[in-house]
């Protein structure tokens, strides 16, 4: 089966071609608005999660089931564990659907991180005959076995749903396998702006709703720009608005080798001088829990990344890194 990134990967080329061929007698329709998408999107998933109950078998896959005329089968809509988020994107609120199967128990991931997972996507479709309605589904894309993504490289909708859930843990073999435990599992329901919108594959239709039931077994937090702070820390502290951009100049924090636009590296600016190197060449982000008993703050006990003054431990300070009137060398600490 081709892999989700593979399939966001021949959208674009195929779009791009299609661009590339564009004439004086070419005629390329224009994509609809996004909000009116969404509302026919909406009133879809809805419909869907109000007419079908789930089976979840021990491993945490789904089978969807419409309930039959008179049948006593509980509705998604009214599942306990069905939960939403609310997400402002292309200048309208999306609600977006899931169920939360297991939360996991390990850490958590970000939409700037990478992640390890499976999962199963699938697309429905409606038909009325005689006033009754009848879903279909179809499996467009699985991997069962876990691949890494990262979840800006993927459709929106992961970014944004992931990061709800936790990993789990994981004990390795004697035959040289992996097993995972207490991973976190769900199902998220995707409006079609948070996933292929406008663009068609041969097993996906322009404007199509997805579901895609996943597994998160691991996470893996990234450093975009190499400055030795992770992104999930340079992005800000709300992943709904847009990502810190200290400088201005158009590149976030998170992917700019210099924040605060001084001319200096960022990794250069939050290198410890030499008398506390210690075991590390670059401060933490902030300082690590005080131990009562010690009375220095040195390299076993080391200050957050400090202002101008040195003063590394004050939450409201201003980090040196992202004030352009503090530039190496630096002579406090």
């Amino acid at each position: 089966m081709k892999s989700l990134f593979k399939i966001v990967l021949s959208v674009v080329v195929i779009s791009s071609i299609f661009s590339c061929q564009q004439n004086d007698s070419t005629t390329i329709t224009p994509p609809r608005p996004y909000d009116e998408v969404y509302l026919e999107d909406l009133a879809k998933i809805e419909d869907f999660l109000a007419t079908h109950y789930v089976t979840v078998d021990a491993d945490y896959n789904t089978t969807f089931t419409q309930i039959p005329t008179g049948g006593t089968q509980t509705p998604i809509s009214q599942m306990s564990n069905l939960e939403h988020i609310e997400r402002d994107i292309h200048e309208i609120t999306y609600k977006i659907y899931y169920l939360k199967l297991r939360e996991g128990s390990g850490e958590i991931t970000t939409p700037v991180d990478s992640t390890f997972v499976s999962y199963k996507g699938s697309t429905f479709t409606n038909t009325t005959t005689n006033n009754v309605v009848t879903y279909s589904q179809n499996v467009f894309d699985q991997s069962q076995t876990p691949i890494w993504f990262s979840l800006e490289d993927v459709i929106r909708g992961w970014g944004e749903v992931i990061p709800k859930f936790k990993t789990g843990s994981h004990l390795a073999n004697p035959d040289g396998t992996v097993s995972f435990q207490n991973y976190g599992a769900g199902v998220m329901f995707l409006p079609s702006g948070l996933g292929y919108f406008n663009s068609a594959t041969s097993s996906i239709a322009s404007y199509t709703p997805l579901i895609f039931n996943f597994k998160l077994y691991l996470q893996r937090a990234r450093d975009h720009d190499g400055d030795q702070i992770l992104s999930r820390i340079e992005y800000g502290l709300d992943f709904n608005e847009d990502a810190l951009d200290t400088d201005g100049d158009k590149i976030p924090d998170y992917r700019d080798v210099d924040d605060d636009g001084d001319g200096a590296l960022t990794k250069v600016e939050i290198k410890k001088p030499t008398p506390f190197l210690g075991s590390s060449l670059y401060y933490p982000f902030d300082p690590v829990v005080d131990n009562p008993f010690t009375t220095l703050v040195d390299e076993t006990e080391p200050k957050g990344i400090p202002n101008a003054s040195g003063d590394g431990v004050s939450s409201t300070r201003l980090r040196r890194h992202l004030d352009k009137t503090s530039k190496p060398p630096f002579t406090t600490y």
